[in-house]
């Protein structure tokens, strides 16, 4: 068996990725998105003092995180300039580099208790705030997502650009790195909470800082130790942060985060040892390229349960990289052309990524792939997707979801679903609240955005879903798909969900959705056993459209498709919609989630629904 010492040593051809670049088909039309997104490469934006502390003080983020990721973009824009030619960028590289190294820290404000020791200092560092243990006054010993990019960042300037720029410049990025990556990594690393977690901090911070040494580290044993360390944590990665069923309990947007740095180590591994470590190759990576497809609603629009978005682009550079290197061809056609999509201006920020879309996207925008119209279950993470269309011809796509409330991105989402359509999610899962000091703490399921309030799930005696413990409950609640298939002509899927709800009395709560593949009418039904008097459930649904509501029916109206809902069970059963507005604002969210609720007649225990999806108008 040949080590990975002997591995590091093999006659492997050097590195092309400059070439890559350089002959890119994808290289101007990325390289006019990033002038797009970075217009300008000065004024080099603060990052002060008080803007770090400004976390502190208010728990917002933006005002440090803006500035700190739009210098990063410069660099990256800068940077790419001059690969392709721009040698009056140099000293606008200098600068930022220079820049970047003067920052106290790397680490993010809302990422400051990442300490390997900080749970046991006493007093504990949140009681003296401007004490000795802070980010901004101890010795590098915390790395975090974003203090791990900026040393992959700097890295890959180095050591593709070193000849061409200035050698104190190199030079004290070199010791940067070192103090703040390197040696914090090596000293530390399997100490900090994400090193084997089950979630994108492993492969962004593990991926991103063994490609760090793979571009500046010198000596070979420190090296051969540094990337056996960041392998064992991806190892733990790729086993615990995906289910069986290759799916993530963190959603698309958190899966395209963690491939990123995971699969540009993989490839320069297997570059660098001639092929003969290649994790790329192993089946896991097939299984896990897979999910997104699944999860895919139609161009740049995923299927978006807990803090995941609906509207993203995978990284297209990585996307078709990992297509063609575990057989899964079709995820290169759910590659969004990035000046298609809005909102992706803070990616530019991740060099090392930006170089790789680059070199390895051949820049073909192609067709939506029919796997992706299949339907789509994924049994360990409890997700399931149905297709259908209209008499119209119009695609309908029911999503739903069972899984648990434990993930460090879930929801009290238990028995939620979302119906897409006309391009479309009108019944809807909100996504992700603002994140700030409280969205991660105790506190963070008070937020409507992650409690059942902002999600199609009832609330029963008064009570809605509860968190798992890490976010203060005290056990895991879930819930279970226990039947789905065909049945009389329907795609259906049932969900117990009672064990989501804090509830001894409450037996069984059990819904079933199906689908009309033909004619696109869903059809929900909700069924409540007590152990003693039935309590109080109130049906609840979550849209971002317009409402219109009269009785037991209520009309739901987008851009251009709408749904009708009509009350079938139980009698008397009325339609009241409730804006969270006011929630809306305080995330920073535009429009306005409507809940549209349902309160039961006292004694019921089934709950009927149709949903009916009307003729698509000016559909895109």
């Amino acid at each position: 068996m040949i080590h990975l010492d002997q591995l590091l040593h093999l006659n492997a051809p050097t590195d092309g990725l400059l070439d890559q670049i350089r002959s890119s088909p994808s290289a101007s039309r990325m390289l006019s998105y990033i002038r797009k997104v970075v217009p300008n490469l000065s004024p080099i934006p603060g990052t002060t003092y008080t803007l770090y502390r400004e976390f502190e003080h208010t728990g917002r983020r933006d005002g440090y995180q803006l500035p700190y990721y739009a210098k990063r973009s410069m660099l990256t824009r800068a940077v790419v300039e001059l690969i392709l030619g721009a040698d009056s960028v140099r000293d606008a590289i200098h600068d930022l580099l220079w820049s970047i190294c003067e920052e106290t820290t790397w680490v993010l404000p809302a990422h400051e208790e990442q300490g390997p020791d900080y749970w046991e200092l006493k007093p504990s560092p949140r009681s003296v705030p401007w004490g000795a243990h802070t980010a901004l006054t101890r010795q590098p010993d915390s790395i975090d997502l974003f203090a791990a990019e900026t040393g992959a960042s700097l890295a890959e300037t180095i050591y593709l650009l070193a000849d061409r720029l200035s050698p104190e410049v190199c030079q004290r990025v070199r010791r940067e790195v070192e103090r703040r990556i390197f040696k914090p990594y090596l000293a530390y690393g399997r100490q900090h909470w994400w090193y084997k977690g089950a979630l994108n901090w492993n492969g962004v911070c593990n991926g991103s800082i063994g490609l760090a040494f793979m571009r500046l580290e010198k000596d070979p044993q420190t090296l051969v130790q540094a990337l056996g360390q960041a392998l064992e944590g991806l190892d733990a990665y790729l086993e615990t942060g995906f289910e069986a069923d290759g799916g993530s309990i963190e959603g698309p947007s958190y899966w395209n985060y963690g491939m990123l740095y995971t699969v540009a180590l993989a490839e320069l591994l297997r570059e660098r040892t001639a092929g003969q470590l290649d994790l790329l190759a192993r089946p896991r990576f097939k299984e896990i390229a897979r999910y997104p497809l699944g999860m895919a609603l139609a161009p740049g629009t995923y299927i978006n349960f807990g803090d995941a978005v609906e509207q993203m682009a995978i990284e297209p550079g990585i996307a078709q990289r990992l297509a063609e290197r575990t057989g899964v061809v079709d995820l290169r056609s759910l590659i969004v052309a990035p000046e298609q999509l809005e909102g992706r201006g803070a990616n530019t920020a991740k060099l090392a990524i930006t170089l790789r879309n680059l070199a390895w996207w051949d820049g073909e925008s192609r067709p939506f792939p029919d796997s992706a119209r299949r339907d789509f279950y994924l049994p360990d993470c409890g997700v399931i997707k149905l297709n259908g269309k209209t008499r119209e011809g119009v695609p309908v796509v029911l999503a739903a979801k069972a899984g648990h409330n434990d993930g460090h991105h879930s929801h009290a989402d238990v028995g939620s679903f979302v119906i897409h359509t006309g391009g479309e999610s009108l019944l809807c899962d909100p996504g992700r609240g603002l994140y700030s000091r409280e969205y991660f703490r105790q506190g963070r399921y008070e937020n409507i955005f992650c409690s059942s309030t902002g999600h199609s799930v009832p609330a029963i005696g008064g009570k809605l879903q509860m968190p798992g413990p890490e976010f203060g409950g005290h056990k895991q609640y879930h819930g279970k798909i226990t039947a789905h298939g065909e049945r009389l002509g329907q795609k259906f899927v049932t969900i117990e969900f009672h064990q989501a709800y804090d509830l001894p009395e409450l037996s069984l709560a059990r819904r079933s959705l199906a689908l009309d593949p033909l004619g696109g009418e869903i059809t929900l039904e909700d069924e409540f056993v007590f152990a003693g008097p039935p309590l109080a459930v109130d049906e609840a649904f979550v849209t971002w459209d317009a409402v219109q509501i009269e009785g037991c029916m209520a009309r739901i109206q987008g851009d251009c498709a709408a749904l009708e809902l009509a009350v079938t069970e139980p009698a008397g059963a009325v339609f009241q919609a409730v804006s969270l507005e006011k929630e809306c604002r305080l995330n920073q969210r535009e429009g306005v989630l409507t809940r549209l609720v349902v309160a039961l007649p006292a004694g019921t225990q089934r709950f009927k629904l149709k949903i009916t999806p009307l003729p698509v108008l000016n559909q895109p």
